[in-house]
């Protein structure tokens, strides 16, 4: 037993090891060719850049270079798959019209493969 060891003064049985987690920057020890899905969308701010499209749990690498994670984007994205509509989407994620659309498209994309 590791609780144990002081007293015995024998070395535990296996390696500590930290647990990897989901949002490591280190490759972990499997490669799962894993590509998290993304949009290039304009928000409310006026600047364009890439939106991850899951949820940072989903992806193995979710802050890889120039990808944001924006959680009204990521509603969007889950809503859209199940159907709903693109102006419903902008007004209830508080979207521009132009992005829940692109947001749309991609849901429509994702759906057919």
């Amino acid at each position: 037993m590791r609780l144990l060891s002081y007293l015995t003064g024998t070395r535990p049985t296996t390696p500590l090891r930290r647990p990897r987690d989901a949002t490591s920057h280190r490759p972990g020890p499997y490669a799962t060719g894993h590509i998290c899905p993304r949009v290039r969308l304009t928000l409310h701010d006026g600047t364009e850049r890439d939106y991850l499209l899951d949820g940072p749990s989903s992806c193995p690498r979710p802050r890889g270079p120039h990808a944001t994670y924006e959680p009204r984007v990521h509603l969007a994205y889950v809503l859209a798959r199940q159907g709903h509509d693109t102006c419903w989407l902008a007004r209830f994620a508080d979207l521009p019209l132009p992005a829940a659309e692109r947001v749309t498209e991609a849901a429509a994309r994702a759906d057919r493969t």
